[in-house]
């Protein structure tokens, strides 16, 4: 009887603690659903304000004309803005968005124009170099109400780039990548000349780059090839230049960037380098007026052994492209690092820090500032318009979770190693994101192109370069 009682009390005890599990599960179940209810009603509510706050920002900007202005990142780059972000911020915003595609050549001139004479456009895209005297010289609208907006989307540090005068004056949209040299692997193993490249693709003597130039050039003097090509005769690419002599260990400014130090000897020797291309023929005539995108011609057409118009992965991506499309013969190309003078030091080159946009205030439309302002968010948010970019151009994104295929698996491998190149040898402090840049930069080619055609020595130009840079830098310190 005790046994039947104690089994009987066993069962029941069972029964309890199932029951009470079932009444647990069920009050569980009931919190959950009560929860979830209130979940999805504060979500419907969240999603209303959403709609609501969207609709009348949409009111608000309704029929807001922004004119935007940028140079084309890439071929394509001014149809996805006239079509496809014009199009997304009507939908979205009521936004009309008035495009204009600059040359680079003109562009820059144009916007320094349009700074003077207040005639500057609501929205412009550039690289910080060019946007900084805006800011510094108060035309930029504040952007730190969207800078805060985009900050979960972007990899820290990123915006402070934009900063000046503690002002956000600037929206950061991909990082620009150091200088380097492509070269035609194609044609240097064709040539037999491939084994005189540099086996870790860094480091490299000025005497074992010559050593590829002349063998390039006399493998290939019956093709009409040449080892590389020279460039004076524009506003454009001096940065690969300043790569060289920054590589050489001359330096362009001392560390407060108030004057030039630039030390002569160390950038002699570099200039020597240049000298020697030009005397012993190895690249071709006429380098003083030649403009940098004039080379292309010679390079697609497989004359040119490695070009110095390159950063990070930027000329295989316009290799690439150019074969996909057929334009050109197919050539497998890599990249390798500027060359040093004893081939032991590291390189140290430019990078022009980003490309990004800036809102000019004009005459304070705050309408027009907001539009602006959603444009460039809009831009960010679709990450389809930084990742076009980023397989265009070969530069690196600002969104953090933006991971970059550029549909090749050697572009890929050199994409990574371009990214892990600028980090250890790319320098944006050199002085590229004062305000005076922009004007500094009208000094140097002068007088390389009075190098290049022999009417000065080194020393001649290095010295009439200081003076006029100089000038341009204690002027902008003055006011």
């Amino acid at each position: 009887m005790k046994k039947n009682g104690k089994k009987l009390l066993a069962l029941m005890l069972a029964g309890v603690m199932l029951t009470a599990c079932g009444n647990k599960a069920e009050v569980a179940e009931t919190k959950d659903t009560t929860a979830a209810s209130g979940e999805e009603s504060q979500a419907a509510s969240d999603a209303a304000e959403k709609e609501t706050a969207a609709d009348t920002q949409q009111t608000d900007l309704e029929g807001a004309e922004v004119t935007f202005w940028y140079m084309p990142l890439y071929e394509g780059f001014d149809e996805k803005m006239s079509r496809d972000l014009a199009q997304e911020v009507k939908d979205k915003y009521g936004i009309i968005l008035n495009t204009e595609v600059l040359t680079w050549d003109a562009g820059p001139e144009k916007v320094t124009v349009a700074m003077a004479t207040g005639a500057t456009p609501d929205l412009y895209l550039d690289t910080y170099s060019r946007i900084a005297p805006a800011i510094g010289g108060g035309l930029a609208a504040d952007l730190s109400a969207t800078a805060e907006e985009l900050s979960p989307l972007l990899y820290d540090g990123v915006l402070d780039t934009g900063k000046l005068n503690g002002i956000q004056g600037y929206i950061p949209i991909n990082l620009s990548q150091g200088y380097n040299i492509t070269v035609n692997v194609s044609l240097a193993k064709e040539l037999g000349v491939y084994d005189l490249l540099p086996e870790d693709k860094i480091h490299w003597s000025y005497e074992e780059f010559l050593e590829f130039c002349r063998a390039a050039r006399e493998k290939g003097k019956e093709q009409n090839i040449y080892a590389t090509q020279l460039f004076a005769g524009s506003k454009s690419s001096d940065s690969v230049y300043y790569s060289f002599l920054m590589s050489g260990g001359s330096g362009i400014l001392n560390g407060e960037h108030t004057e030039m130090a630039v030390d002569e000897a160390k950038a002699a020797v570099t200039l020597d380098l240049f000298r020697t291309l030009i005397e012993e023929d190895l690249v071709p005539a006429g380098a003083a007026t030649t403009v940098d995108n004039d080379i292309r011609p010679n390079w697609y057409s497989q004359k040119l052994a490695c070009m110095f118009v390159s950063t990070g992965t930027g000329e295989a991506v316009n290799v690439k492209k150019q074969i996909d499309s057929g334009d050109i013969q197919p050539f497998d190309v890599d990249i390798y690092e500027i060359p040093t003078p004893d081939g032991k030091a590291d390189p140290h080159v430019m990078s022009w820090g980003s490309t990004g946009f800036t809102v000019f205030k004009n005459n304070g439309d705050e309408t027009k500032i907001e539009a602006a302002r959603k444009v460039i968010q809009t831009f960010l948010e679709n990450e389809a318009y930084s990742q076009e970019v980023c397989v265009q151009t070969g530069n690196s994104t600002v969104l953090k979770d933006l991971d970059v295929d550029y549909g090749d698996e050697v572009l890929n491998e050199q994409a990574k190693r371009a990214a892990a190149s600028t980090a250890a040898y790319a320098d944006s402090s050199i002085g590229v994101l004062e305000p005076w840049w922009s004007d500094f930069r009208e000094t140097f080619y002068v007088q390389l192109q009075s190098y290049f055609t022999g009417d000065k020595d080194a020393e001649d130009m290095i010295r009439d370069w200081k003076t006029s840079g100089d000038e341009v830098i204690a002027k902008t310190l003055q006011q």
